[in-house]
């Protein structure tokens, strides 16, 4: 079954592009209940066919969507580091590339951790919906195998105190296989950062007003931070 997603992301036209950076803006503050075909053809100020031209359904343009928004986020990683040979250097840039865009775009972290939610708008098409969950999974994974292998990379030359070097995905699942602490701190600086910008934008509403936890001196966002450096700090230490 063909599904208009994937999109050639690098060879997009302007109108098919301000349609997904407006549906970024949207899926990302709101989630699924906030972006509706009508919604960003009001904003572009476009008929919605203009919109139907591109996407069947809603729910391909959202897939899509994340897909865009997931394959910026991991190719501003490595071009960011490009050239770069100091682990810690390249593993801060992950991590503040990581919080930043799950900080602020969390409704597009949430479909791509759980991507199911999206075929609740469309039950009556369930095998359709089931084919188009597993095309998105397809290329979600290969952009989050890069993501996790760049991430472990930074961590494993940091820990063995030798300049940078991206390995393949099969030489981290071997050291993962092998080294118990090698893994933890992959999994747990991915999990604390992930989760972390997840969390702090959970509790940064658009009212701008101050929860009771800030109140107390409570900053989840430096929490986050503090907790990733103590195990940048665990990692430095095995040299």
């Amino acid at each position: 079954m063909k599904f208009s997603f994937p999109s050639d992301f690098e060879n997009l036209t302007n109108a098919h592009k301000k349609i997904l950076v407006e549906s970024e803006k949207v899926l990302g503050k709101k989630g699924i209940s906030g972006l509706e075909l009508k919604n960003i053809a009001e904003f572009l100020k476009v008929a919605p066919s203009t919109i139907n031209y591109y996407y069947a359904s809603g729910e391909e343009l959202i897939f899509d969507t994340v897909l865009y928004s997931y394959g910026k986020y991991v190719d501003s990683i490595t071009s960011e580091s490009d050239g770069l040979e100091d682990p810690e250097e390249i593993l801060h840039i992950w991590i503040n590339k990581t919080f930043d865009w799950t900080s602020k775009l969390p409704g597009v972290g949430v479909i791509l951790e759980f991507p199911r939610q999206v075929n609740k708008i469309g039950k009556s098409k369930q095998n359709k919906n089931e084919d188009m969950l597993k095309l998105f999974s397809k290329h979600a994974s290969a952009n989050g195998i890069k993501n996790v292998t760049f991430l472990c990379s930074a961590i494993r030359a940091l820990q063995k105190n030798q300049k940078f070097k991206l390995y393949k995905p099969a030489q981290i699942a071997l050291f993962i296989a092998k080294d118990q602490m090698f893994a933890t701190y992959c999994s747990t600086i991915g999990f604390a950062t992930l989760g972390g910008g997840l969390w702090v934008a959970g509790r940064q509403p658009d009212s701008k007003r101050s929860p009771a936890w800030s109140k107390l001196g409570f900053n989840p966002q430096k929490q986050m931070k503090d907790s990733v450096s103590g195990m940048i700090k665990l990692v430095k230490s095995e040299r």
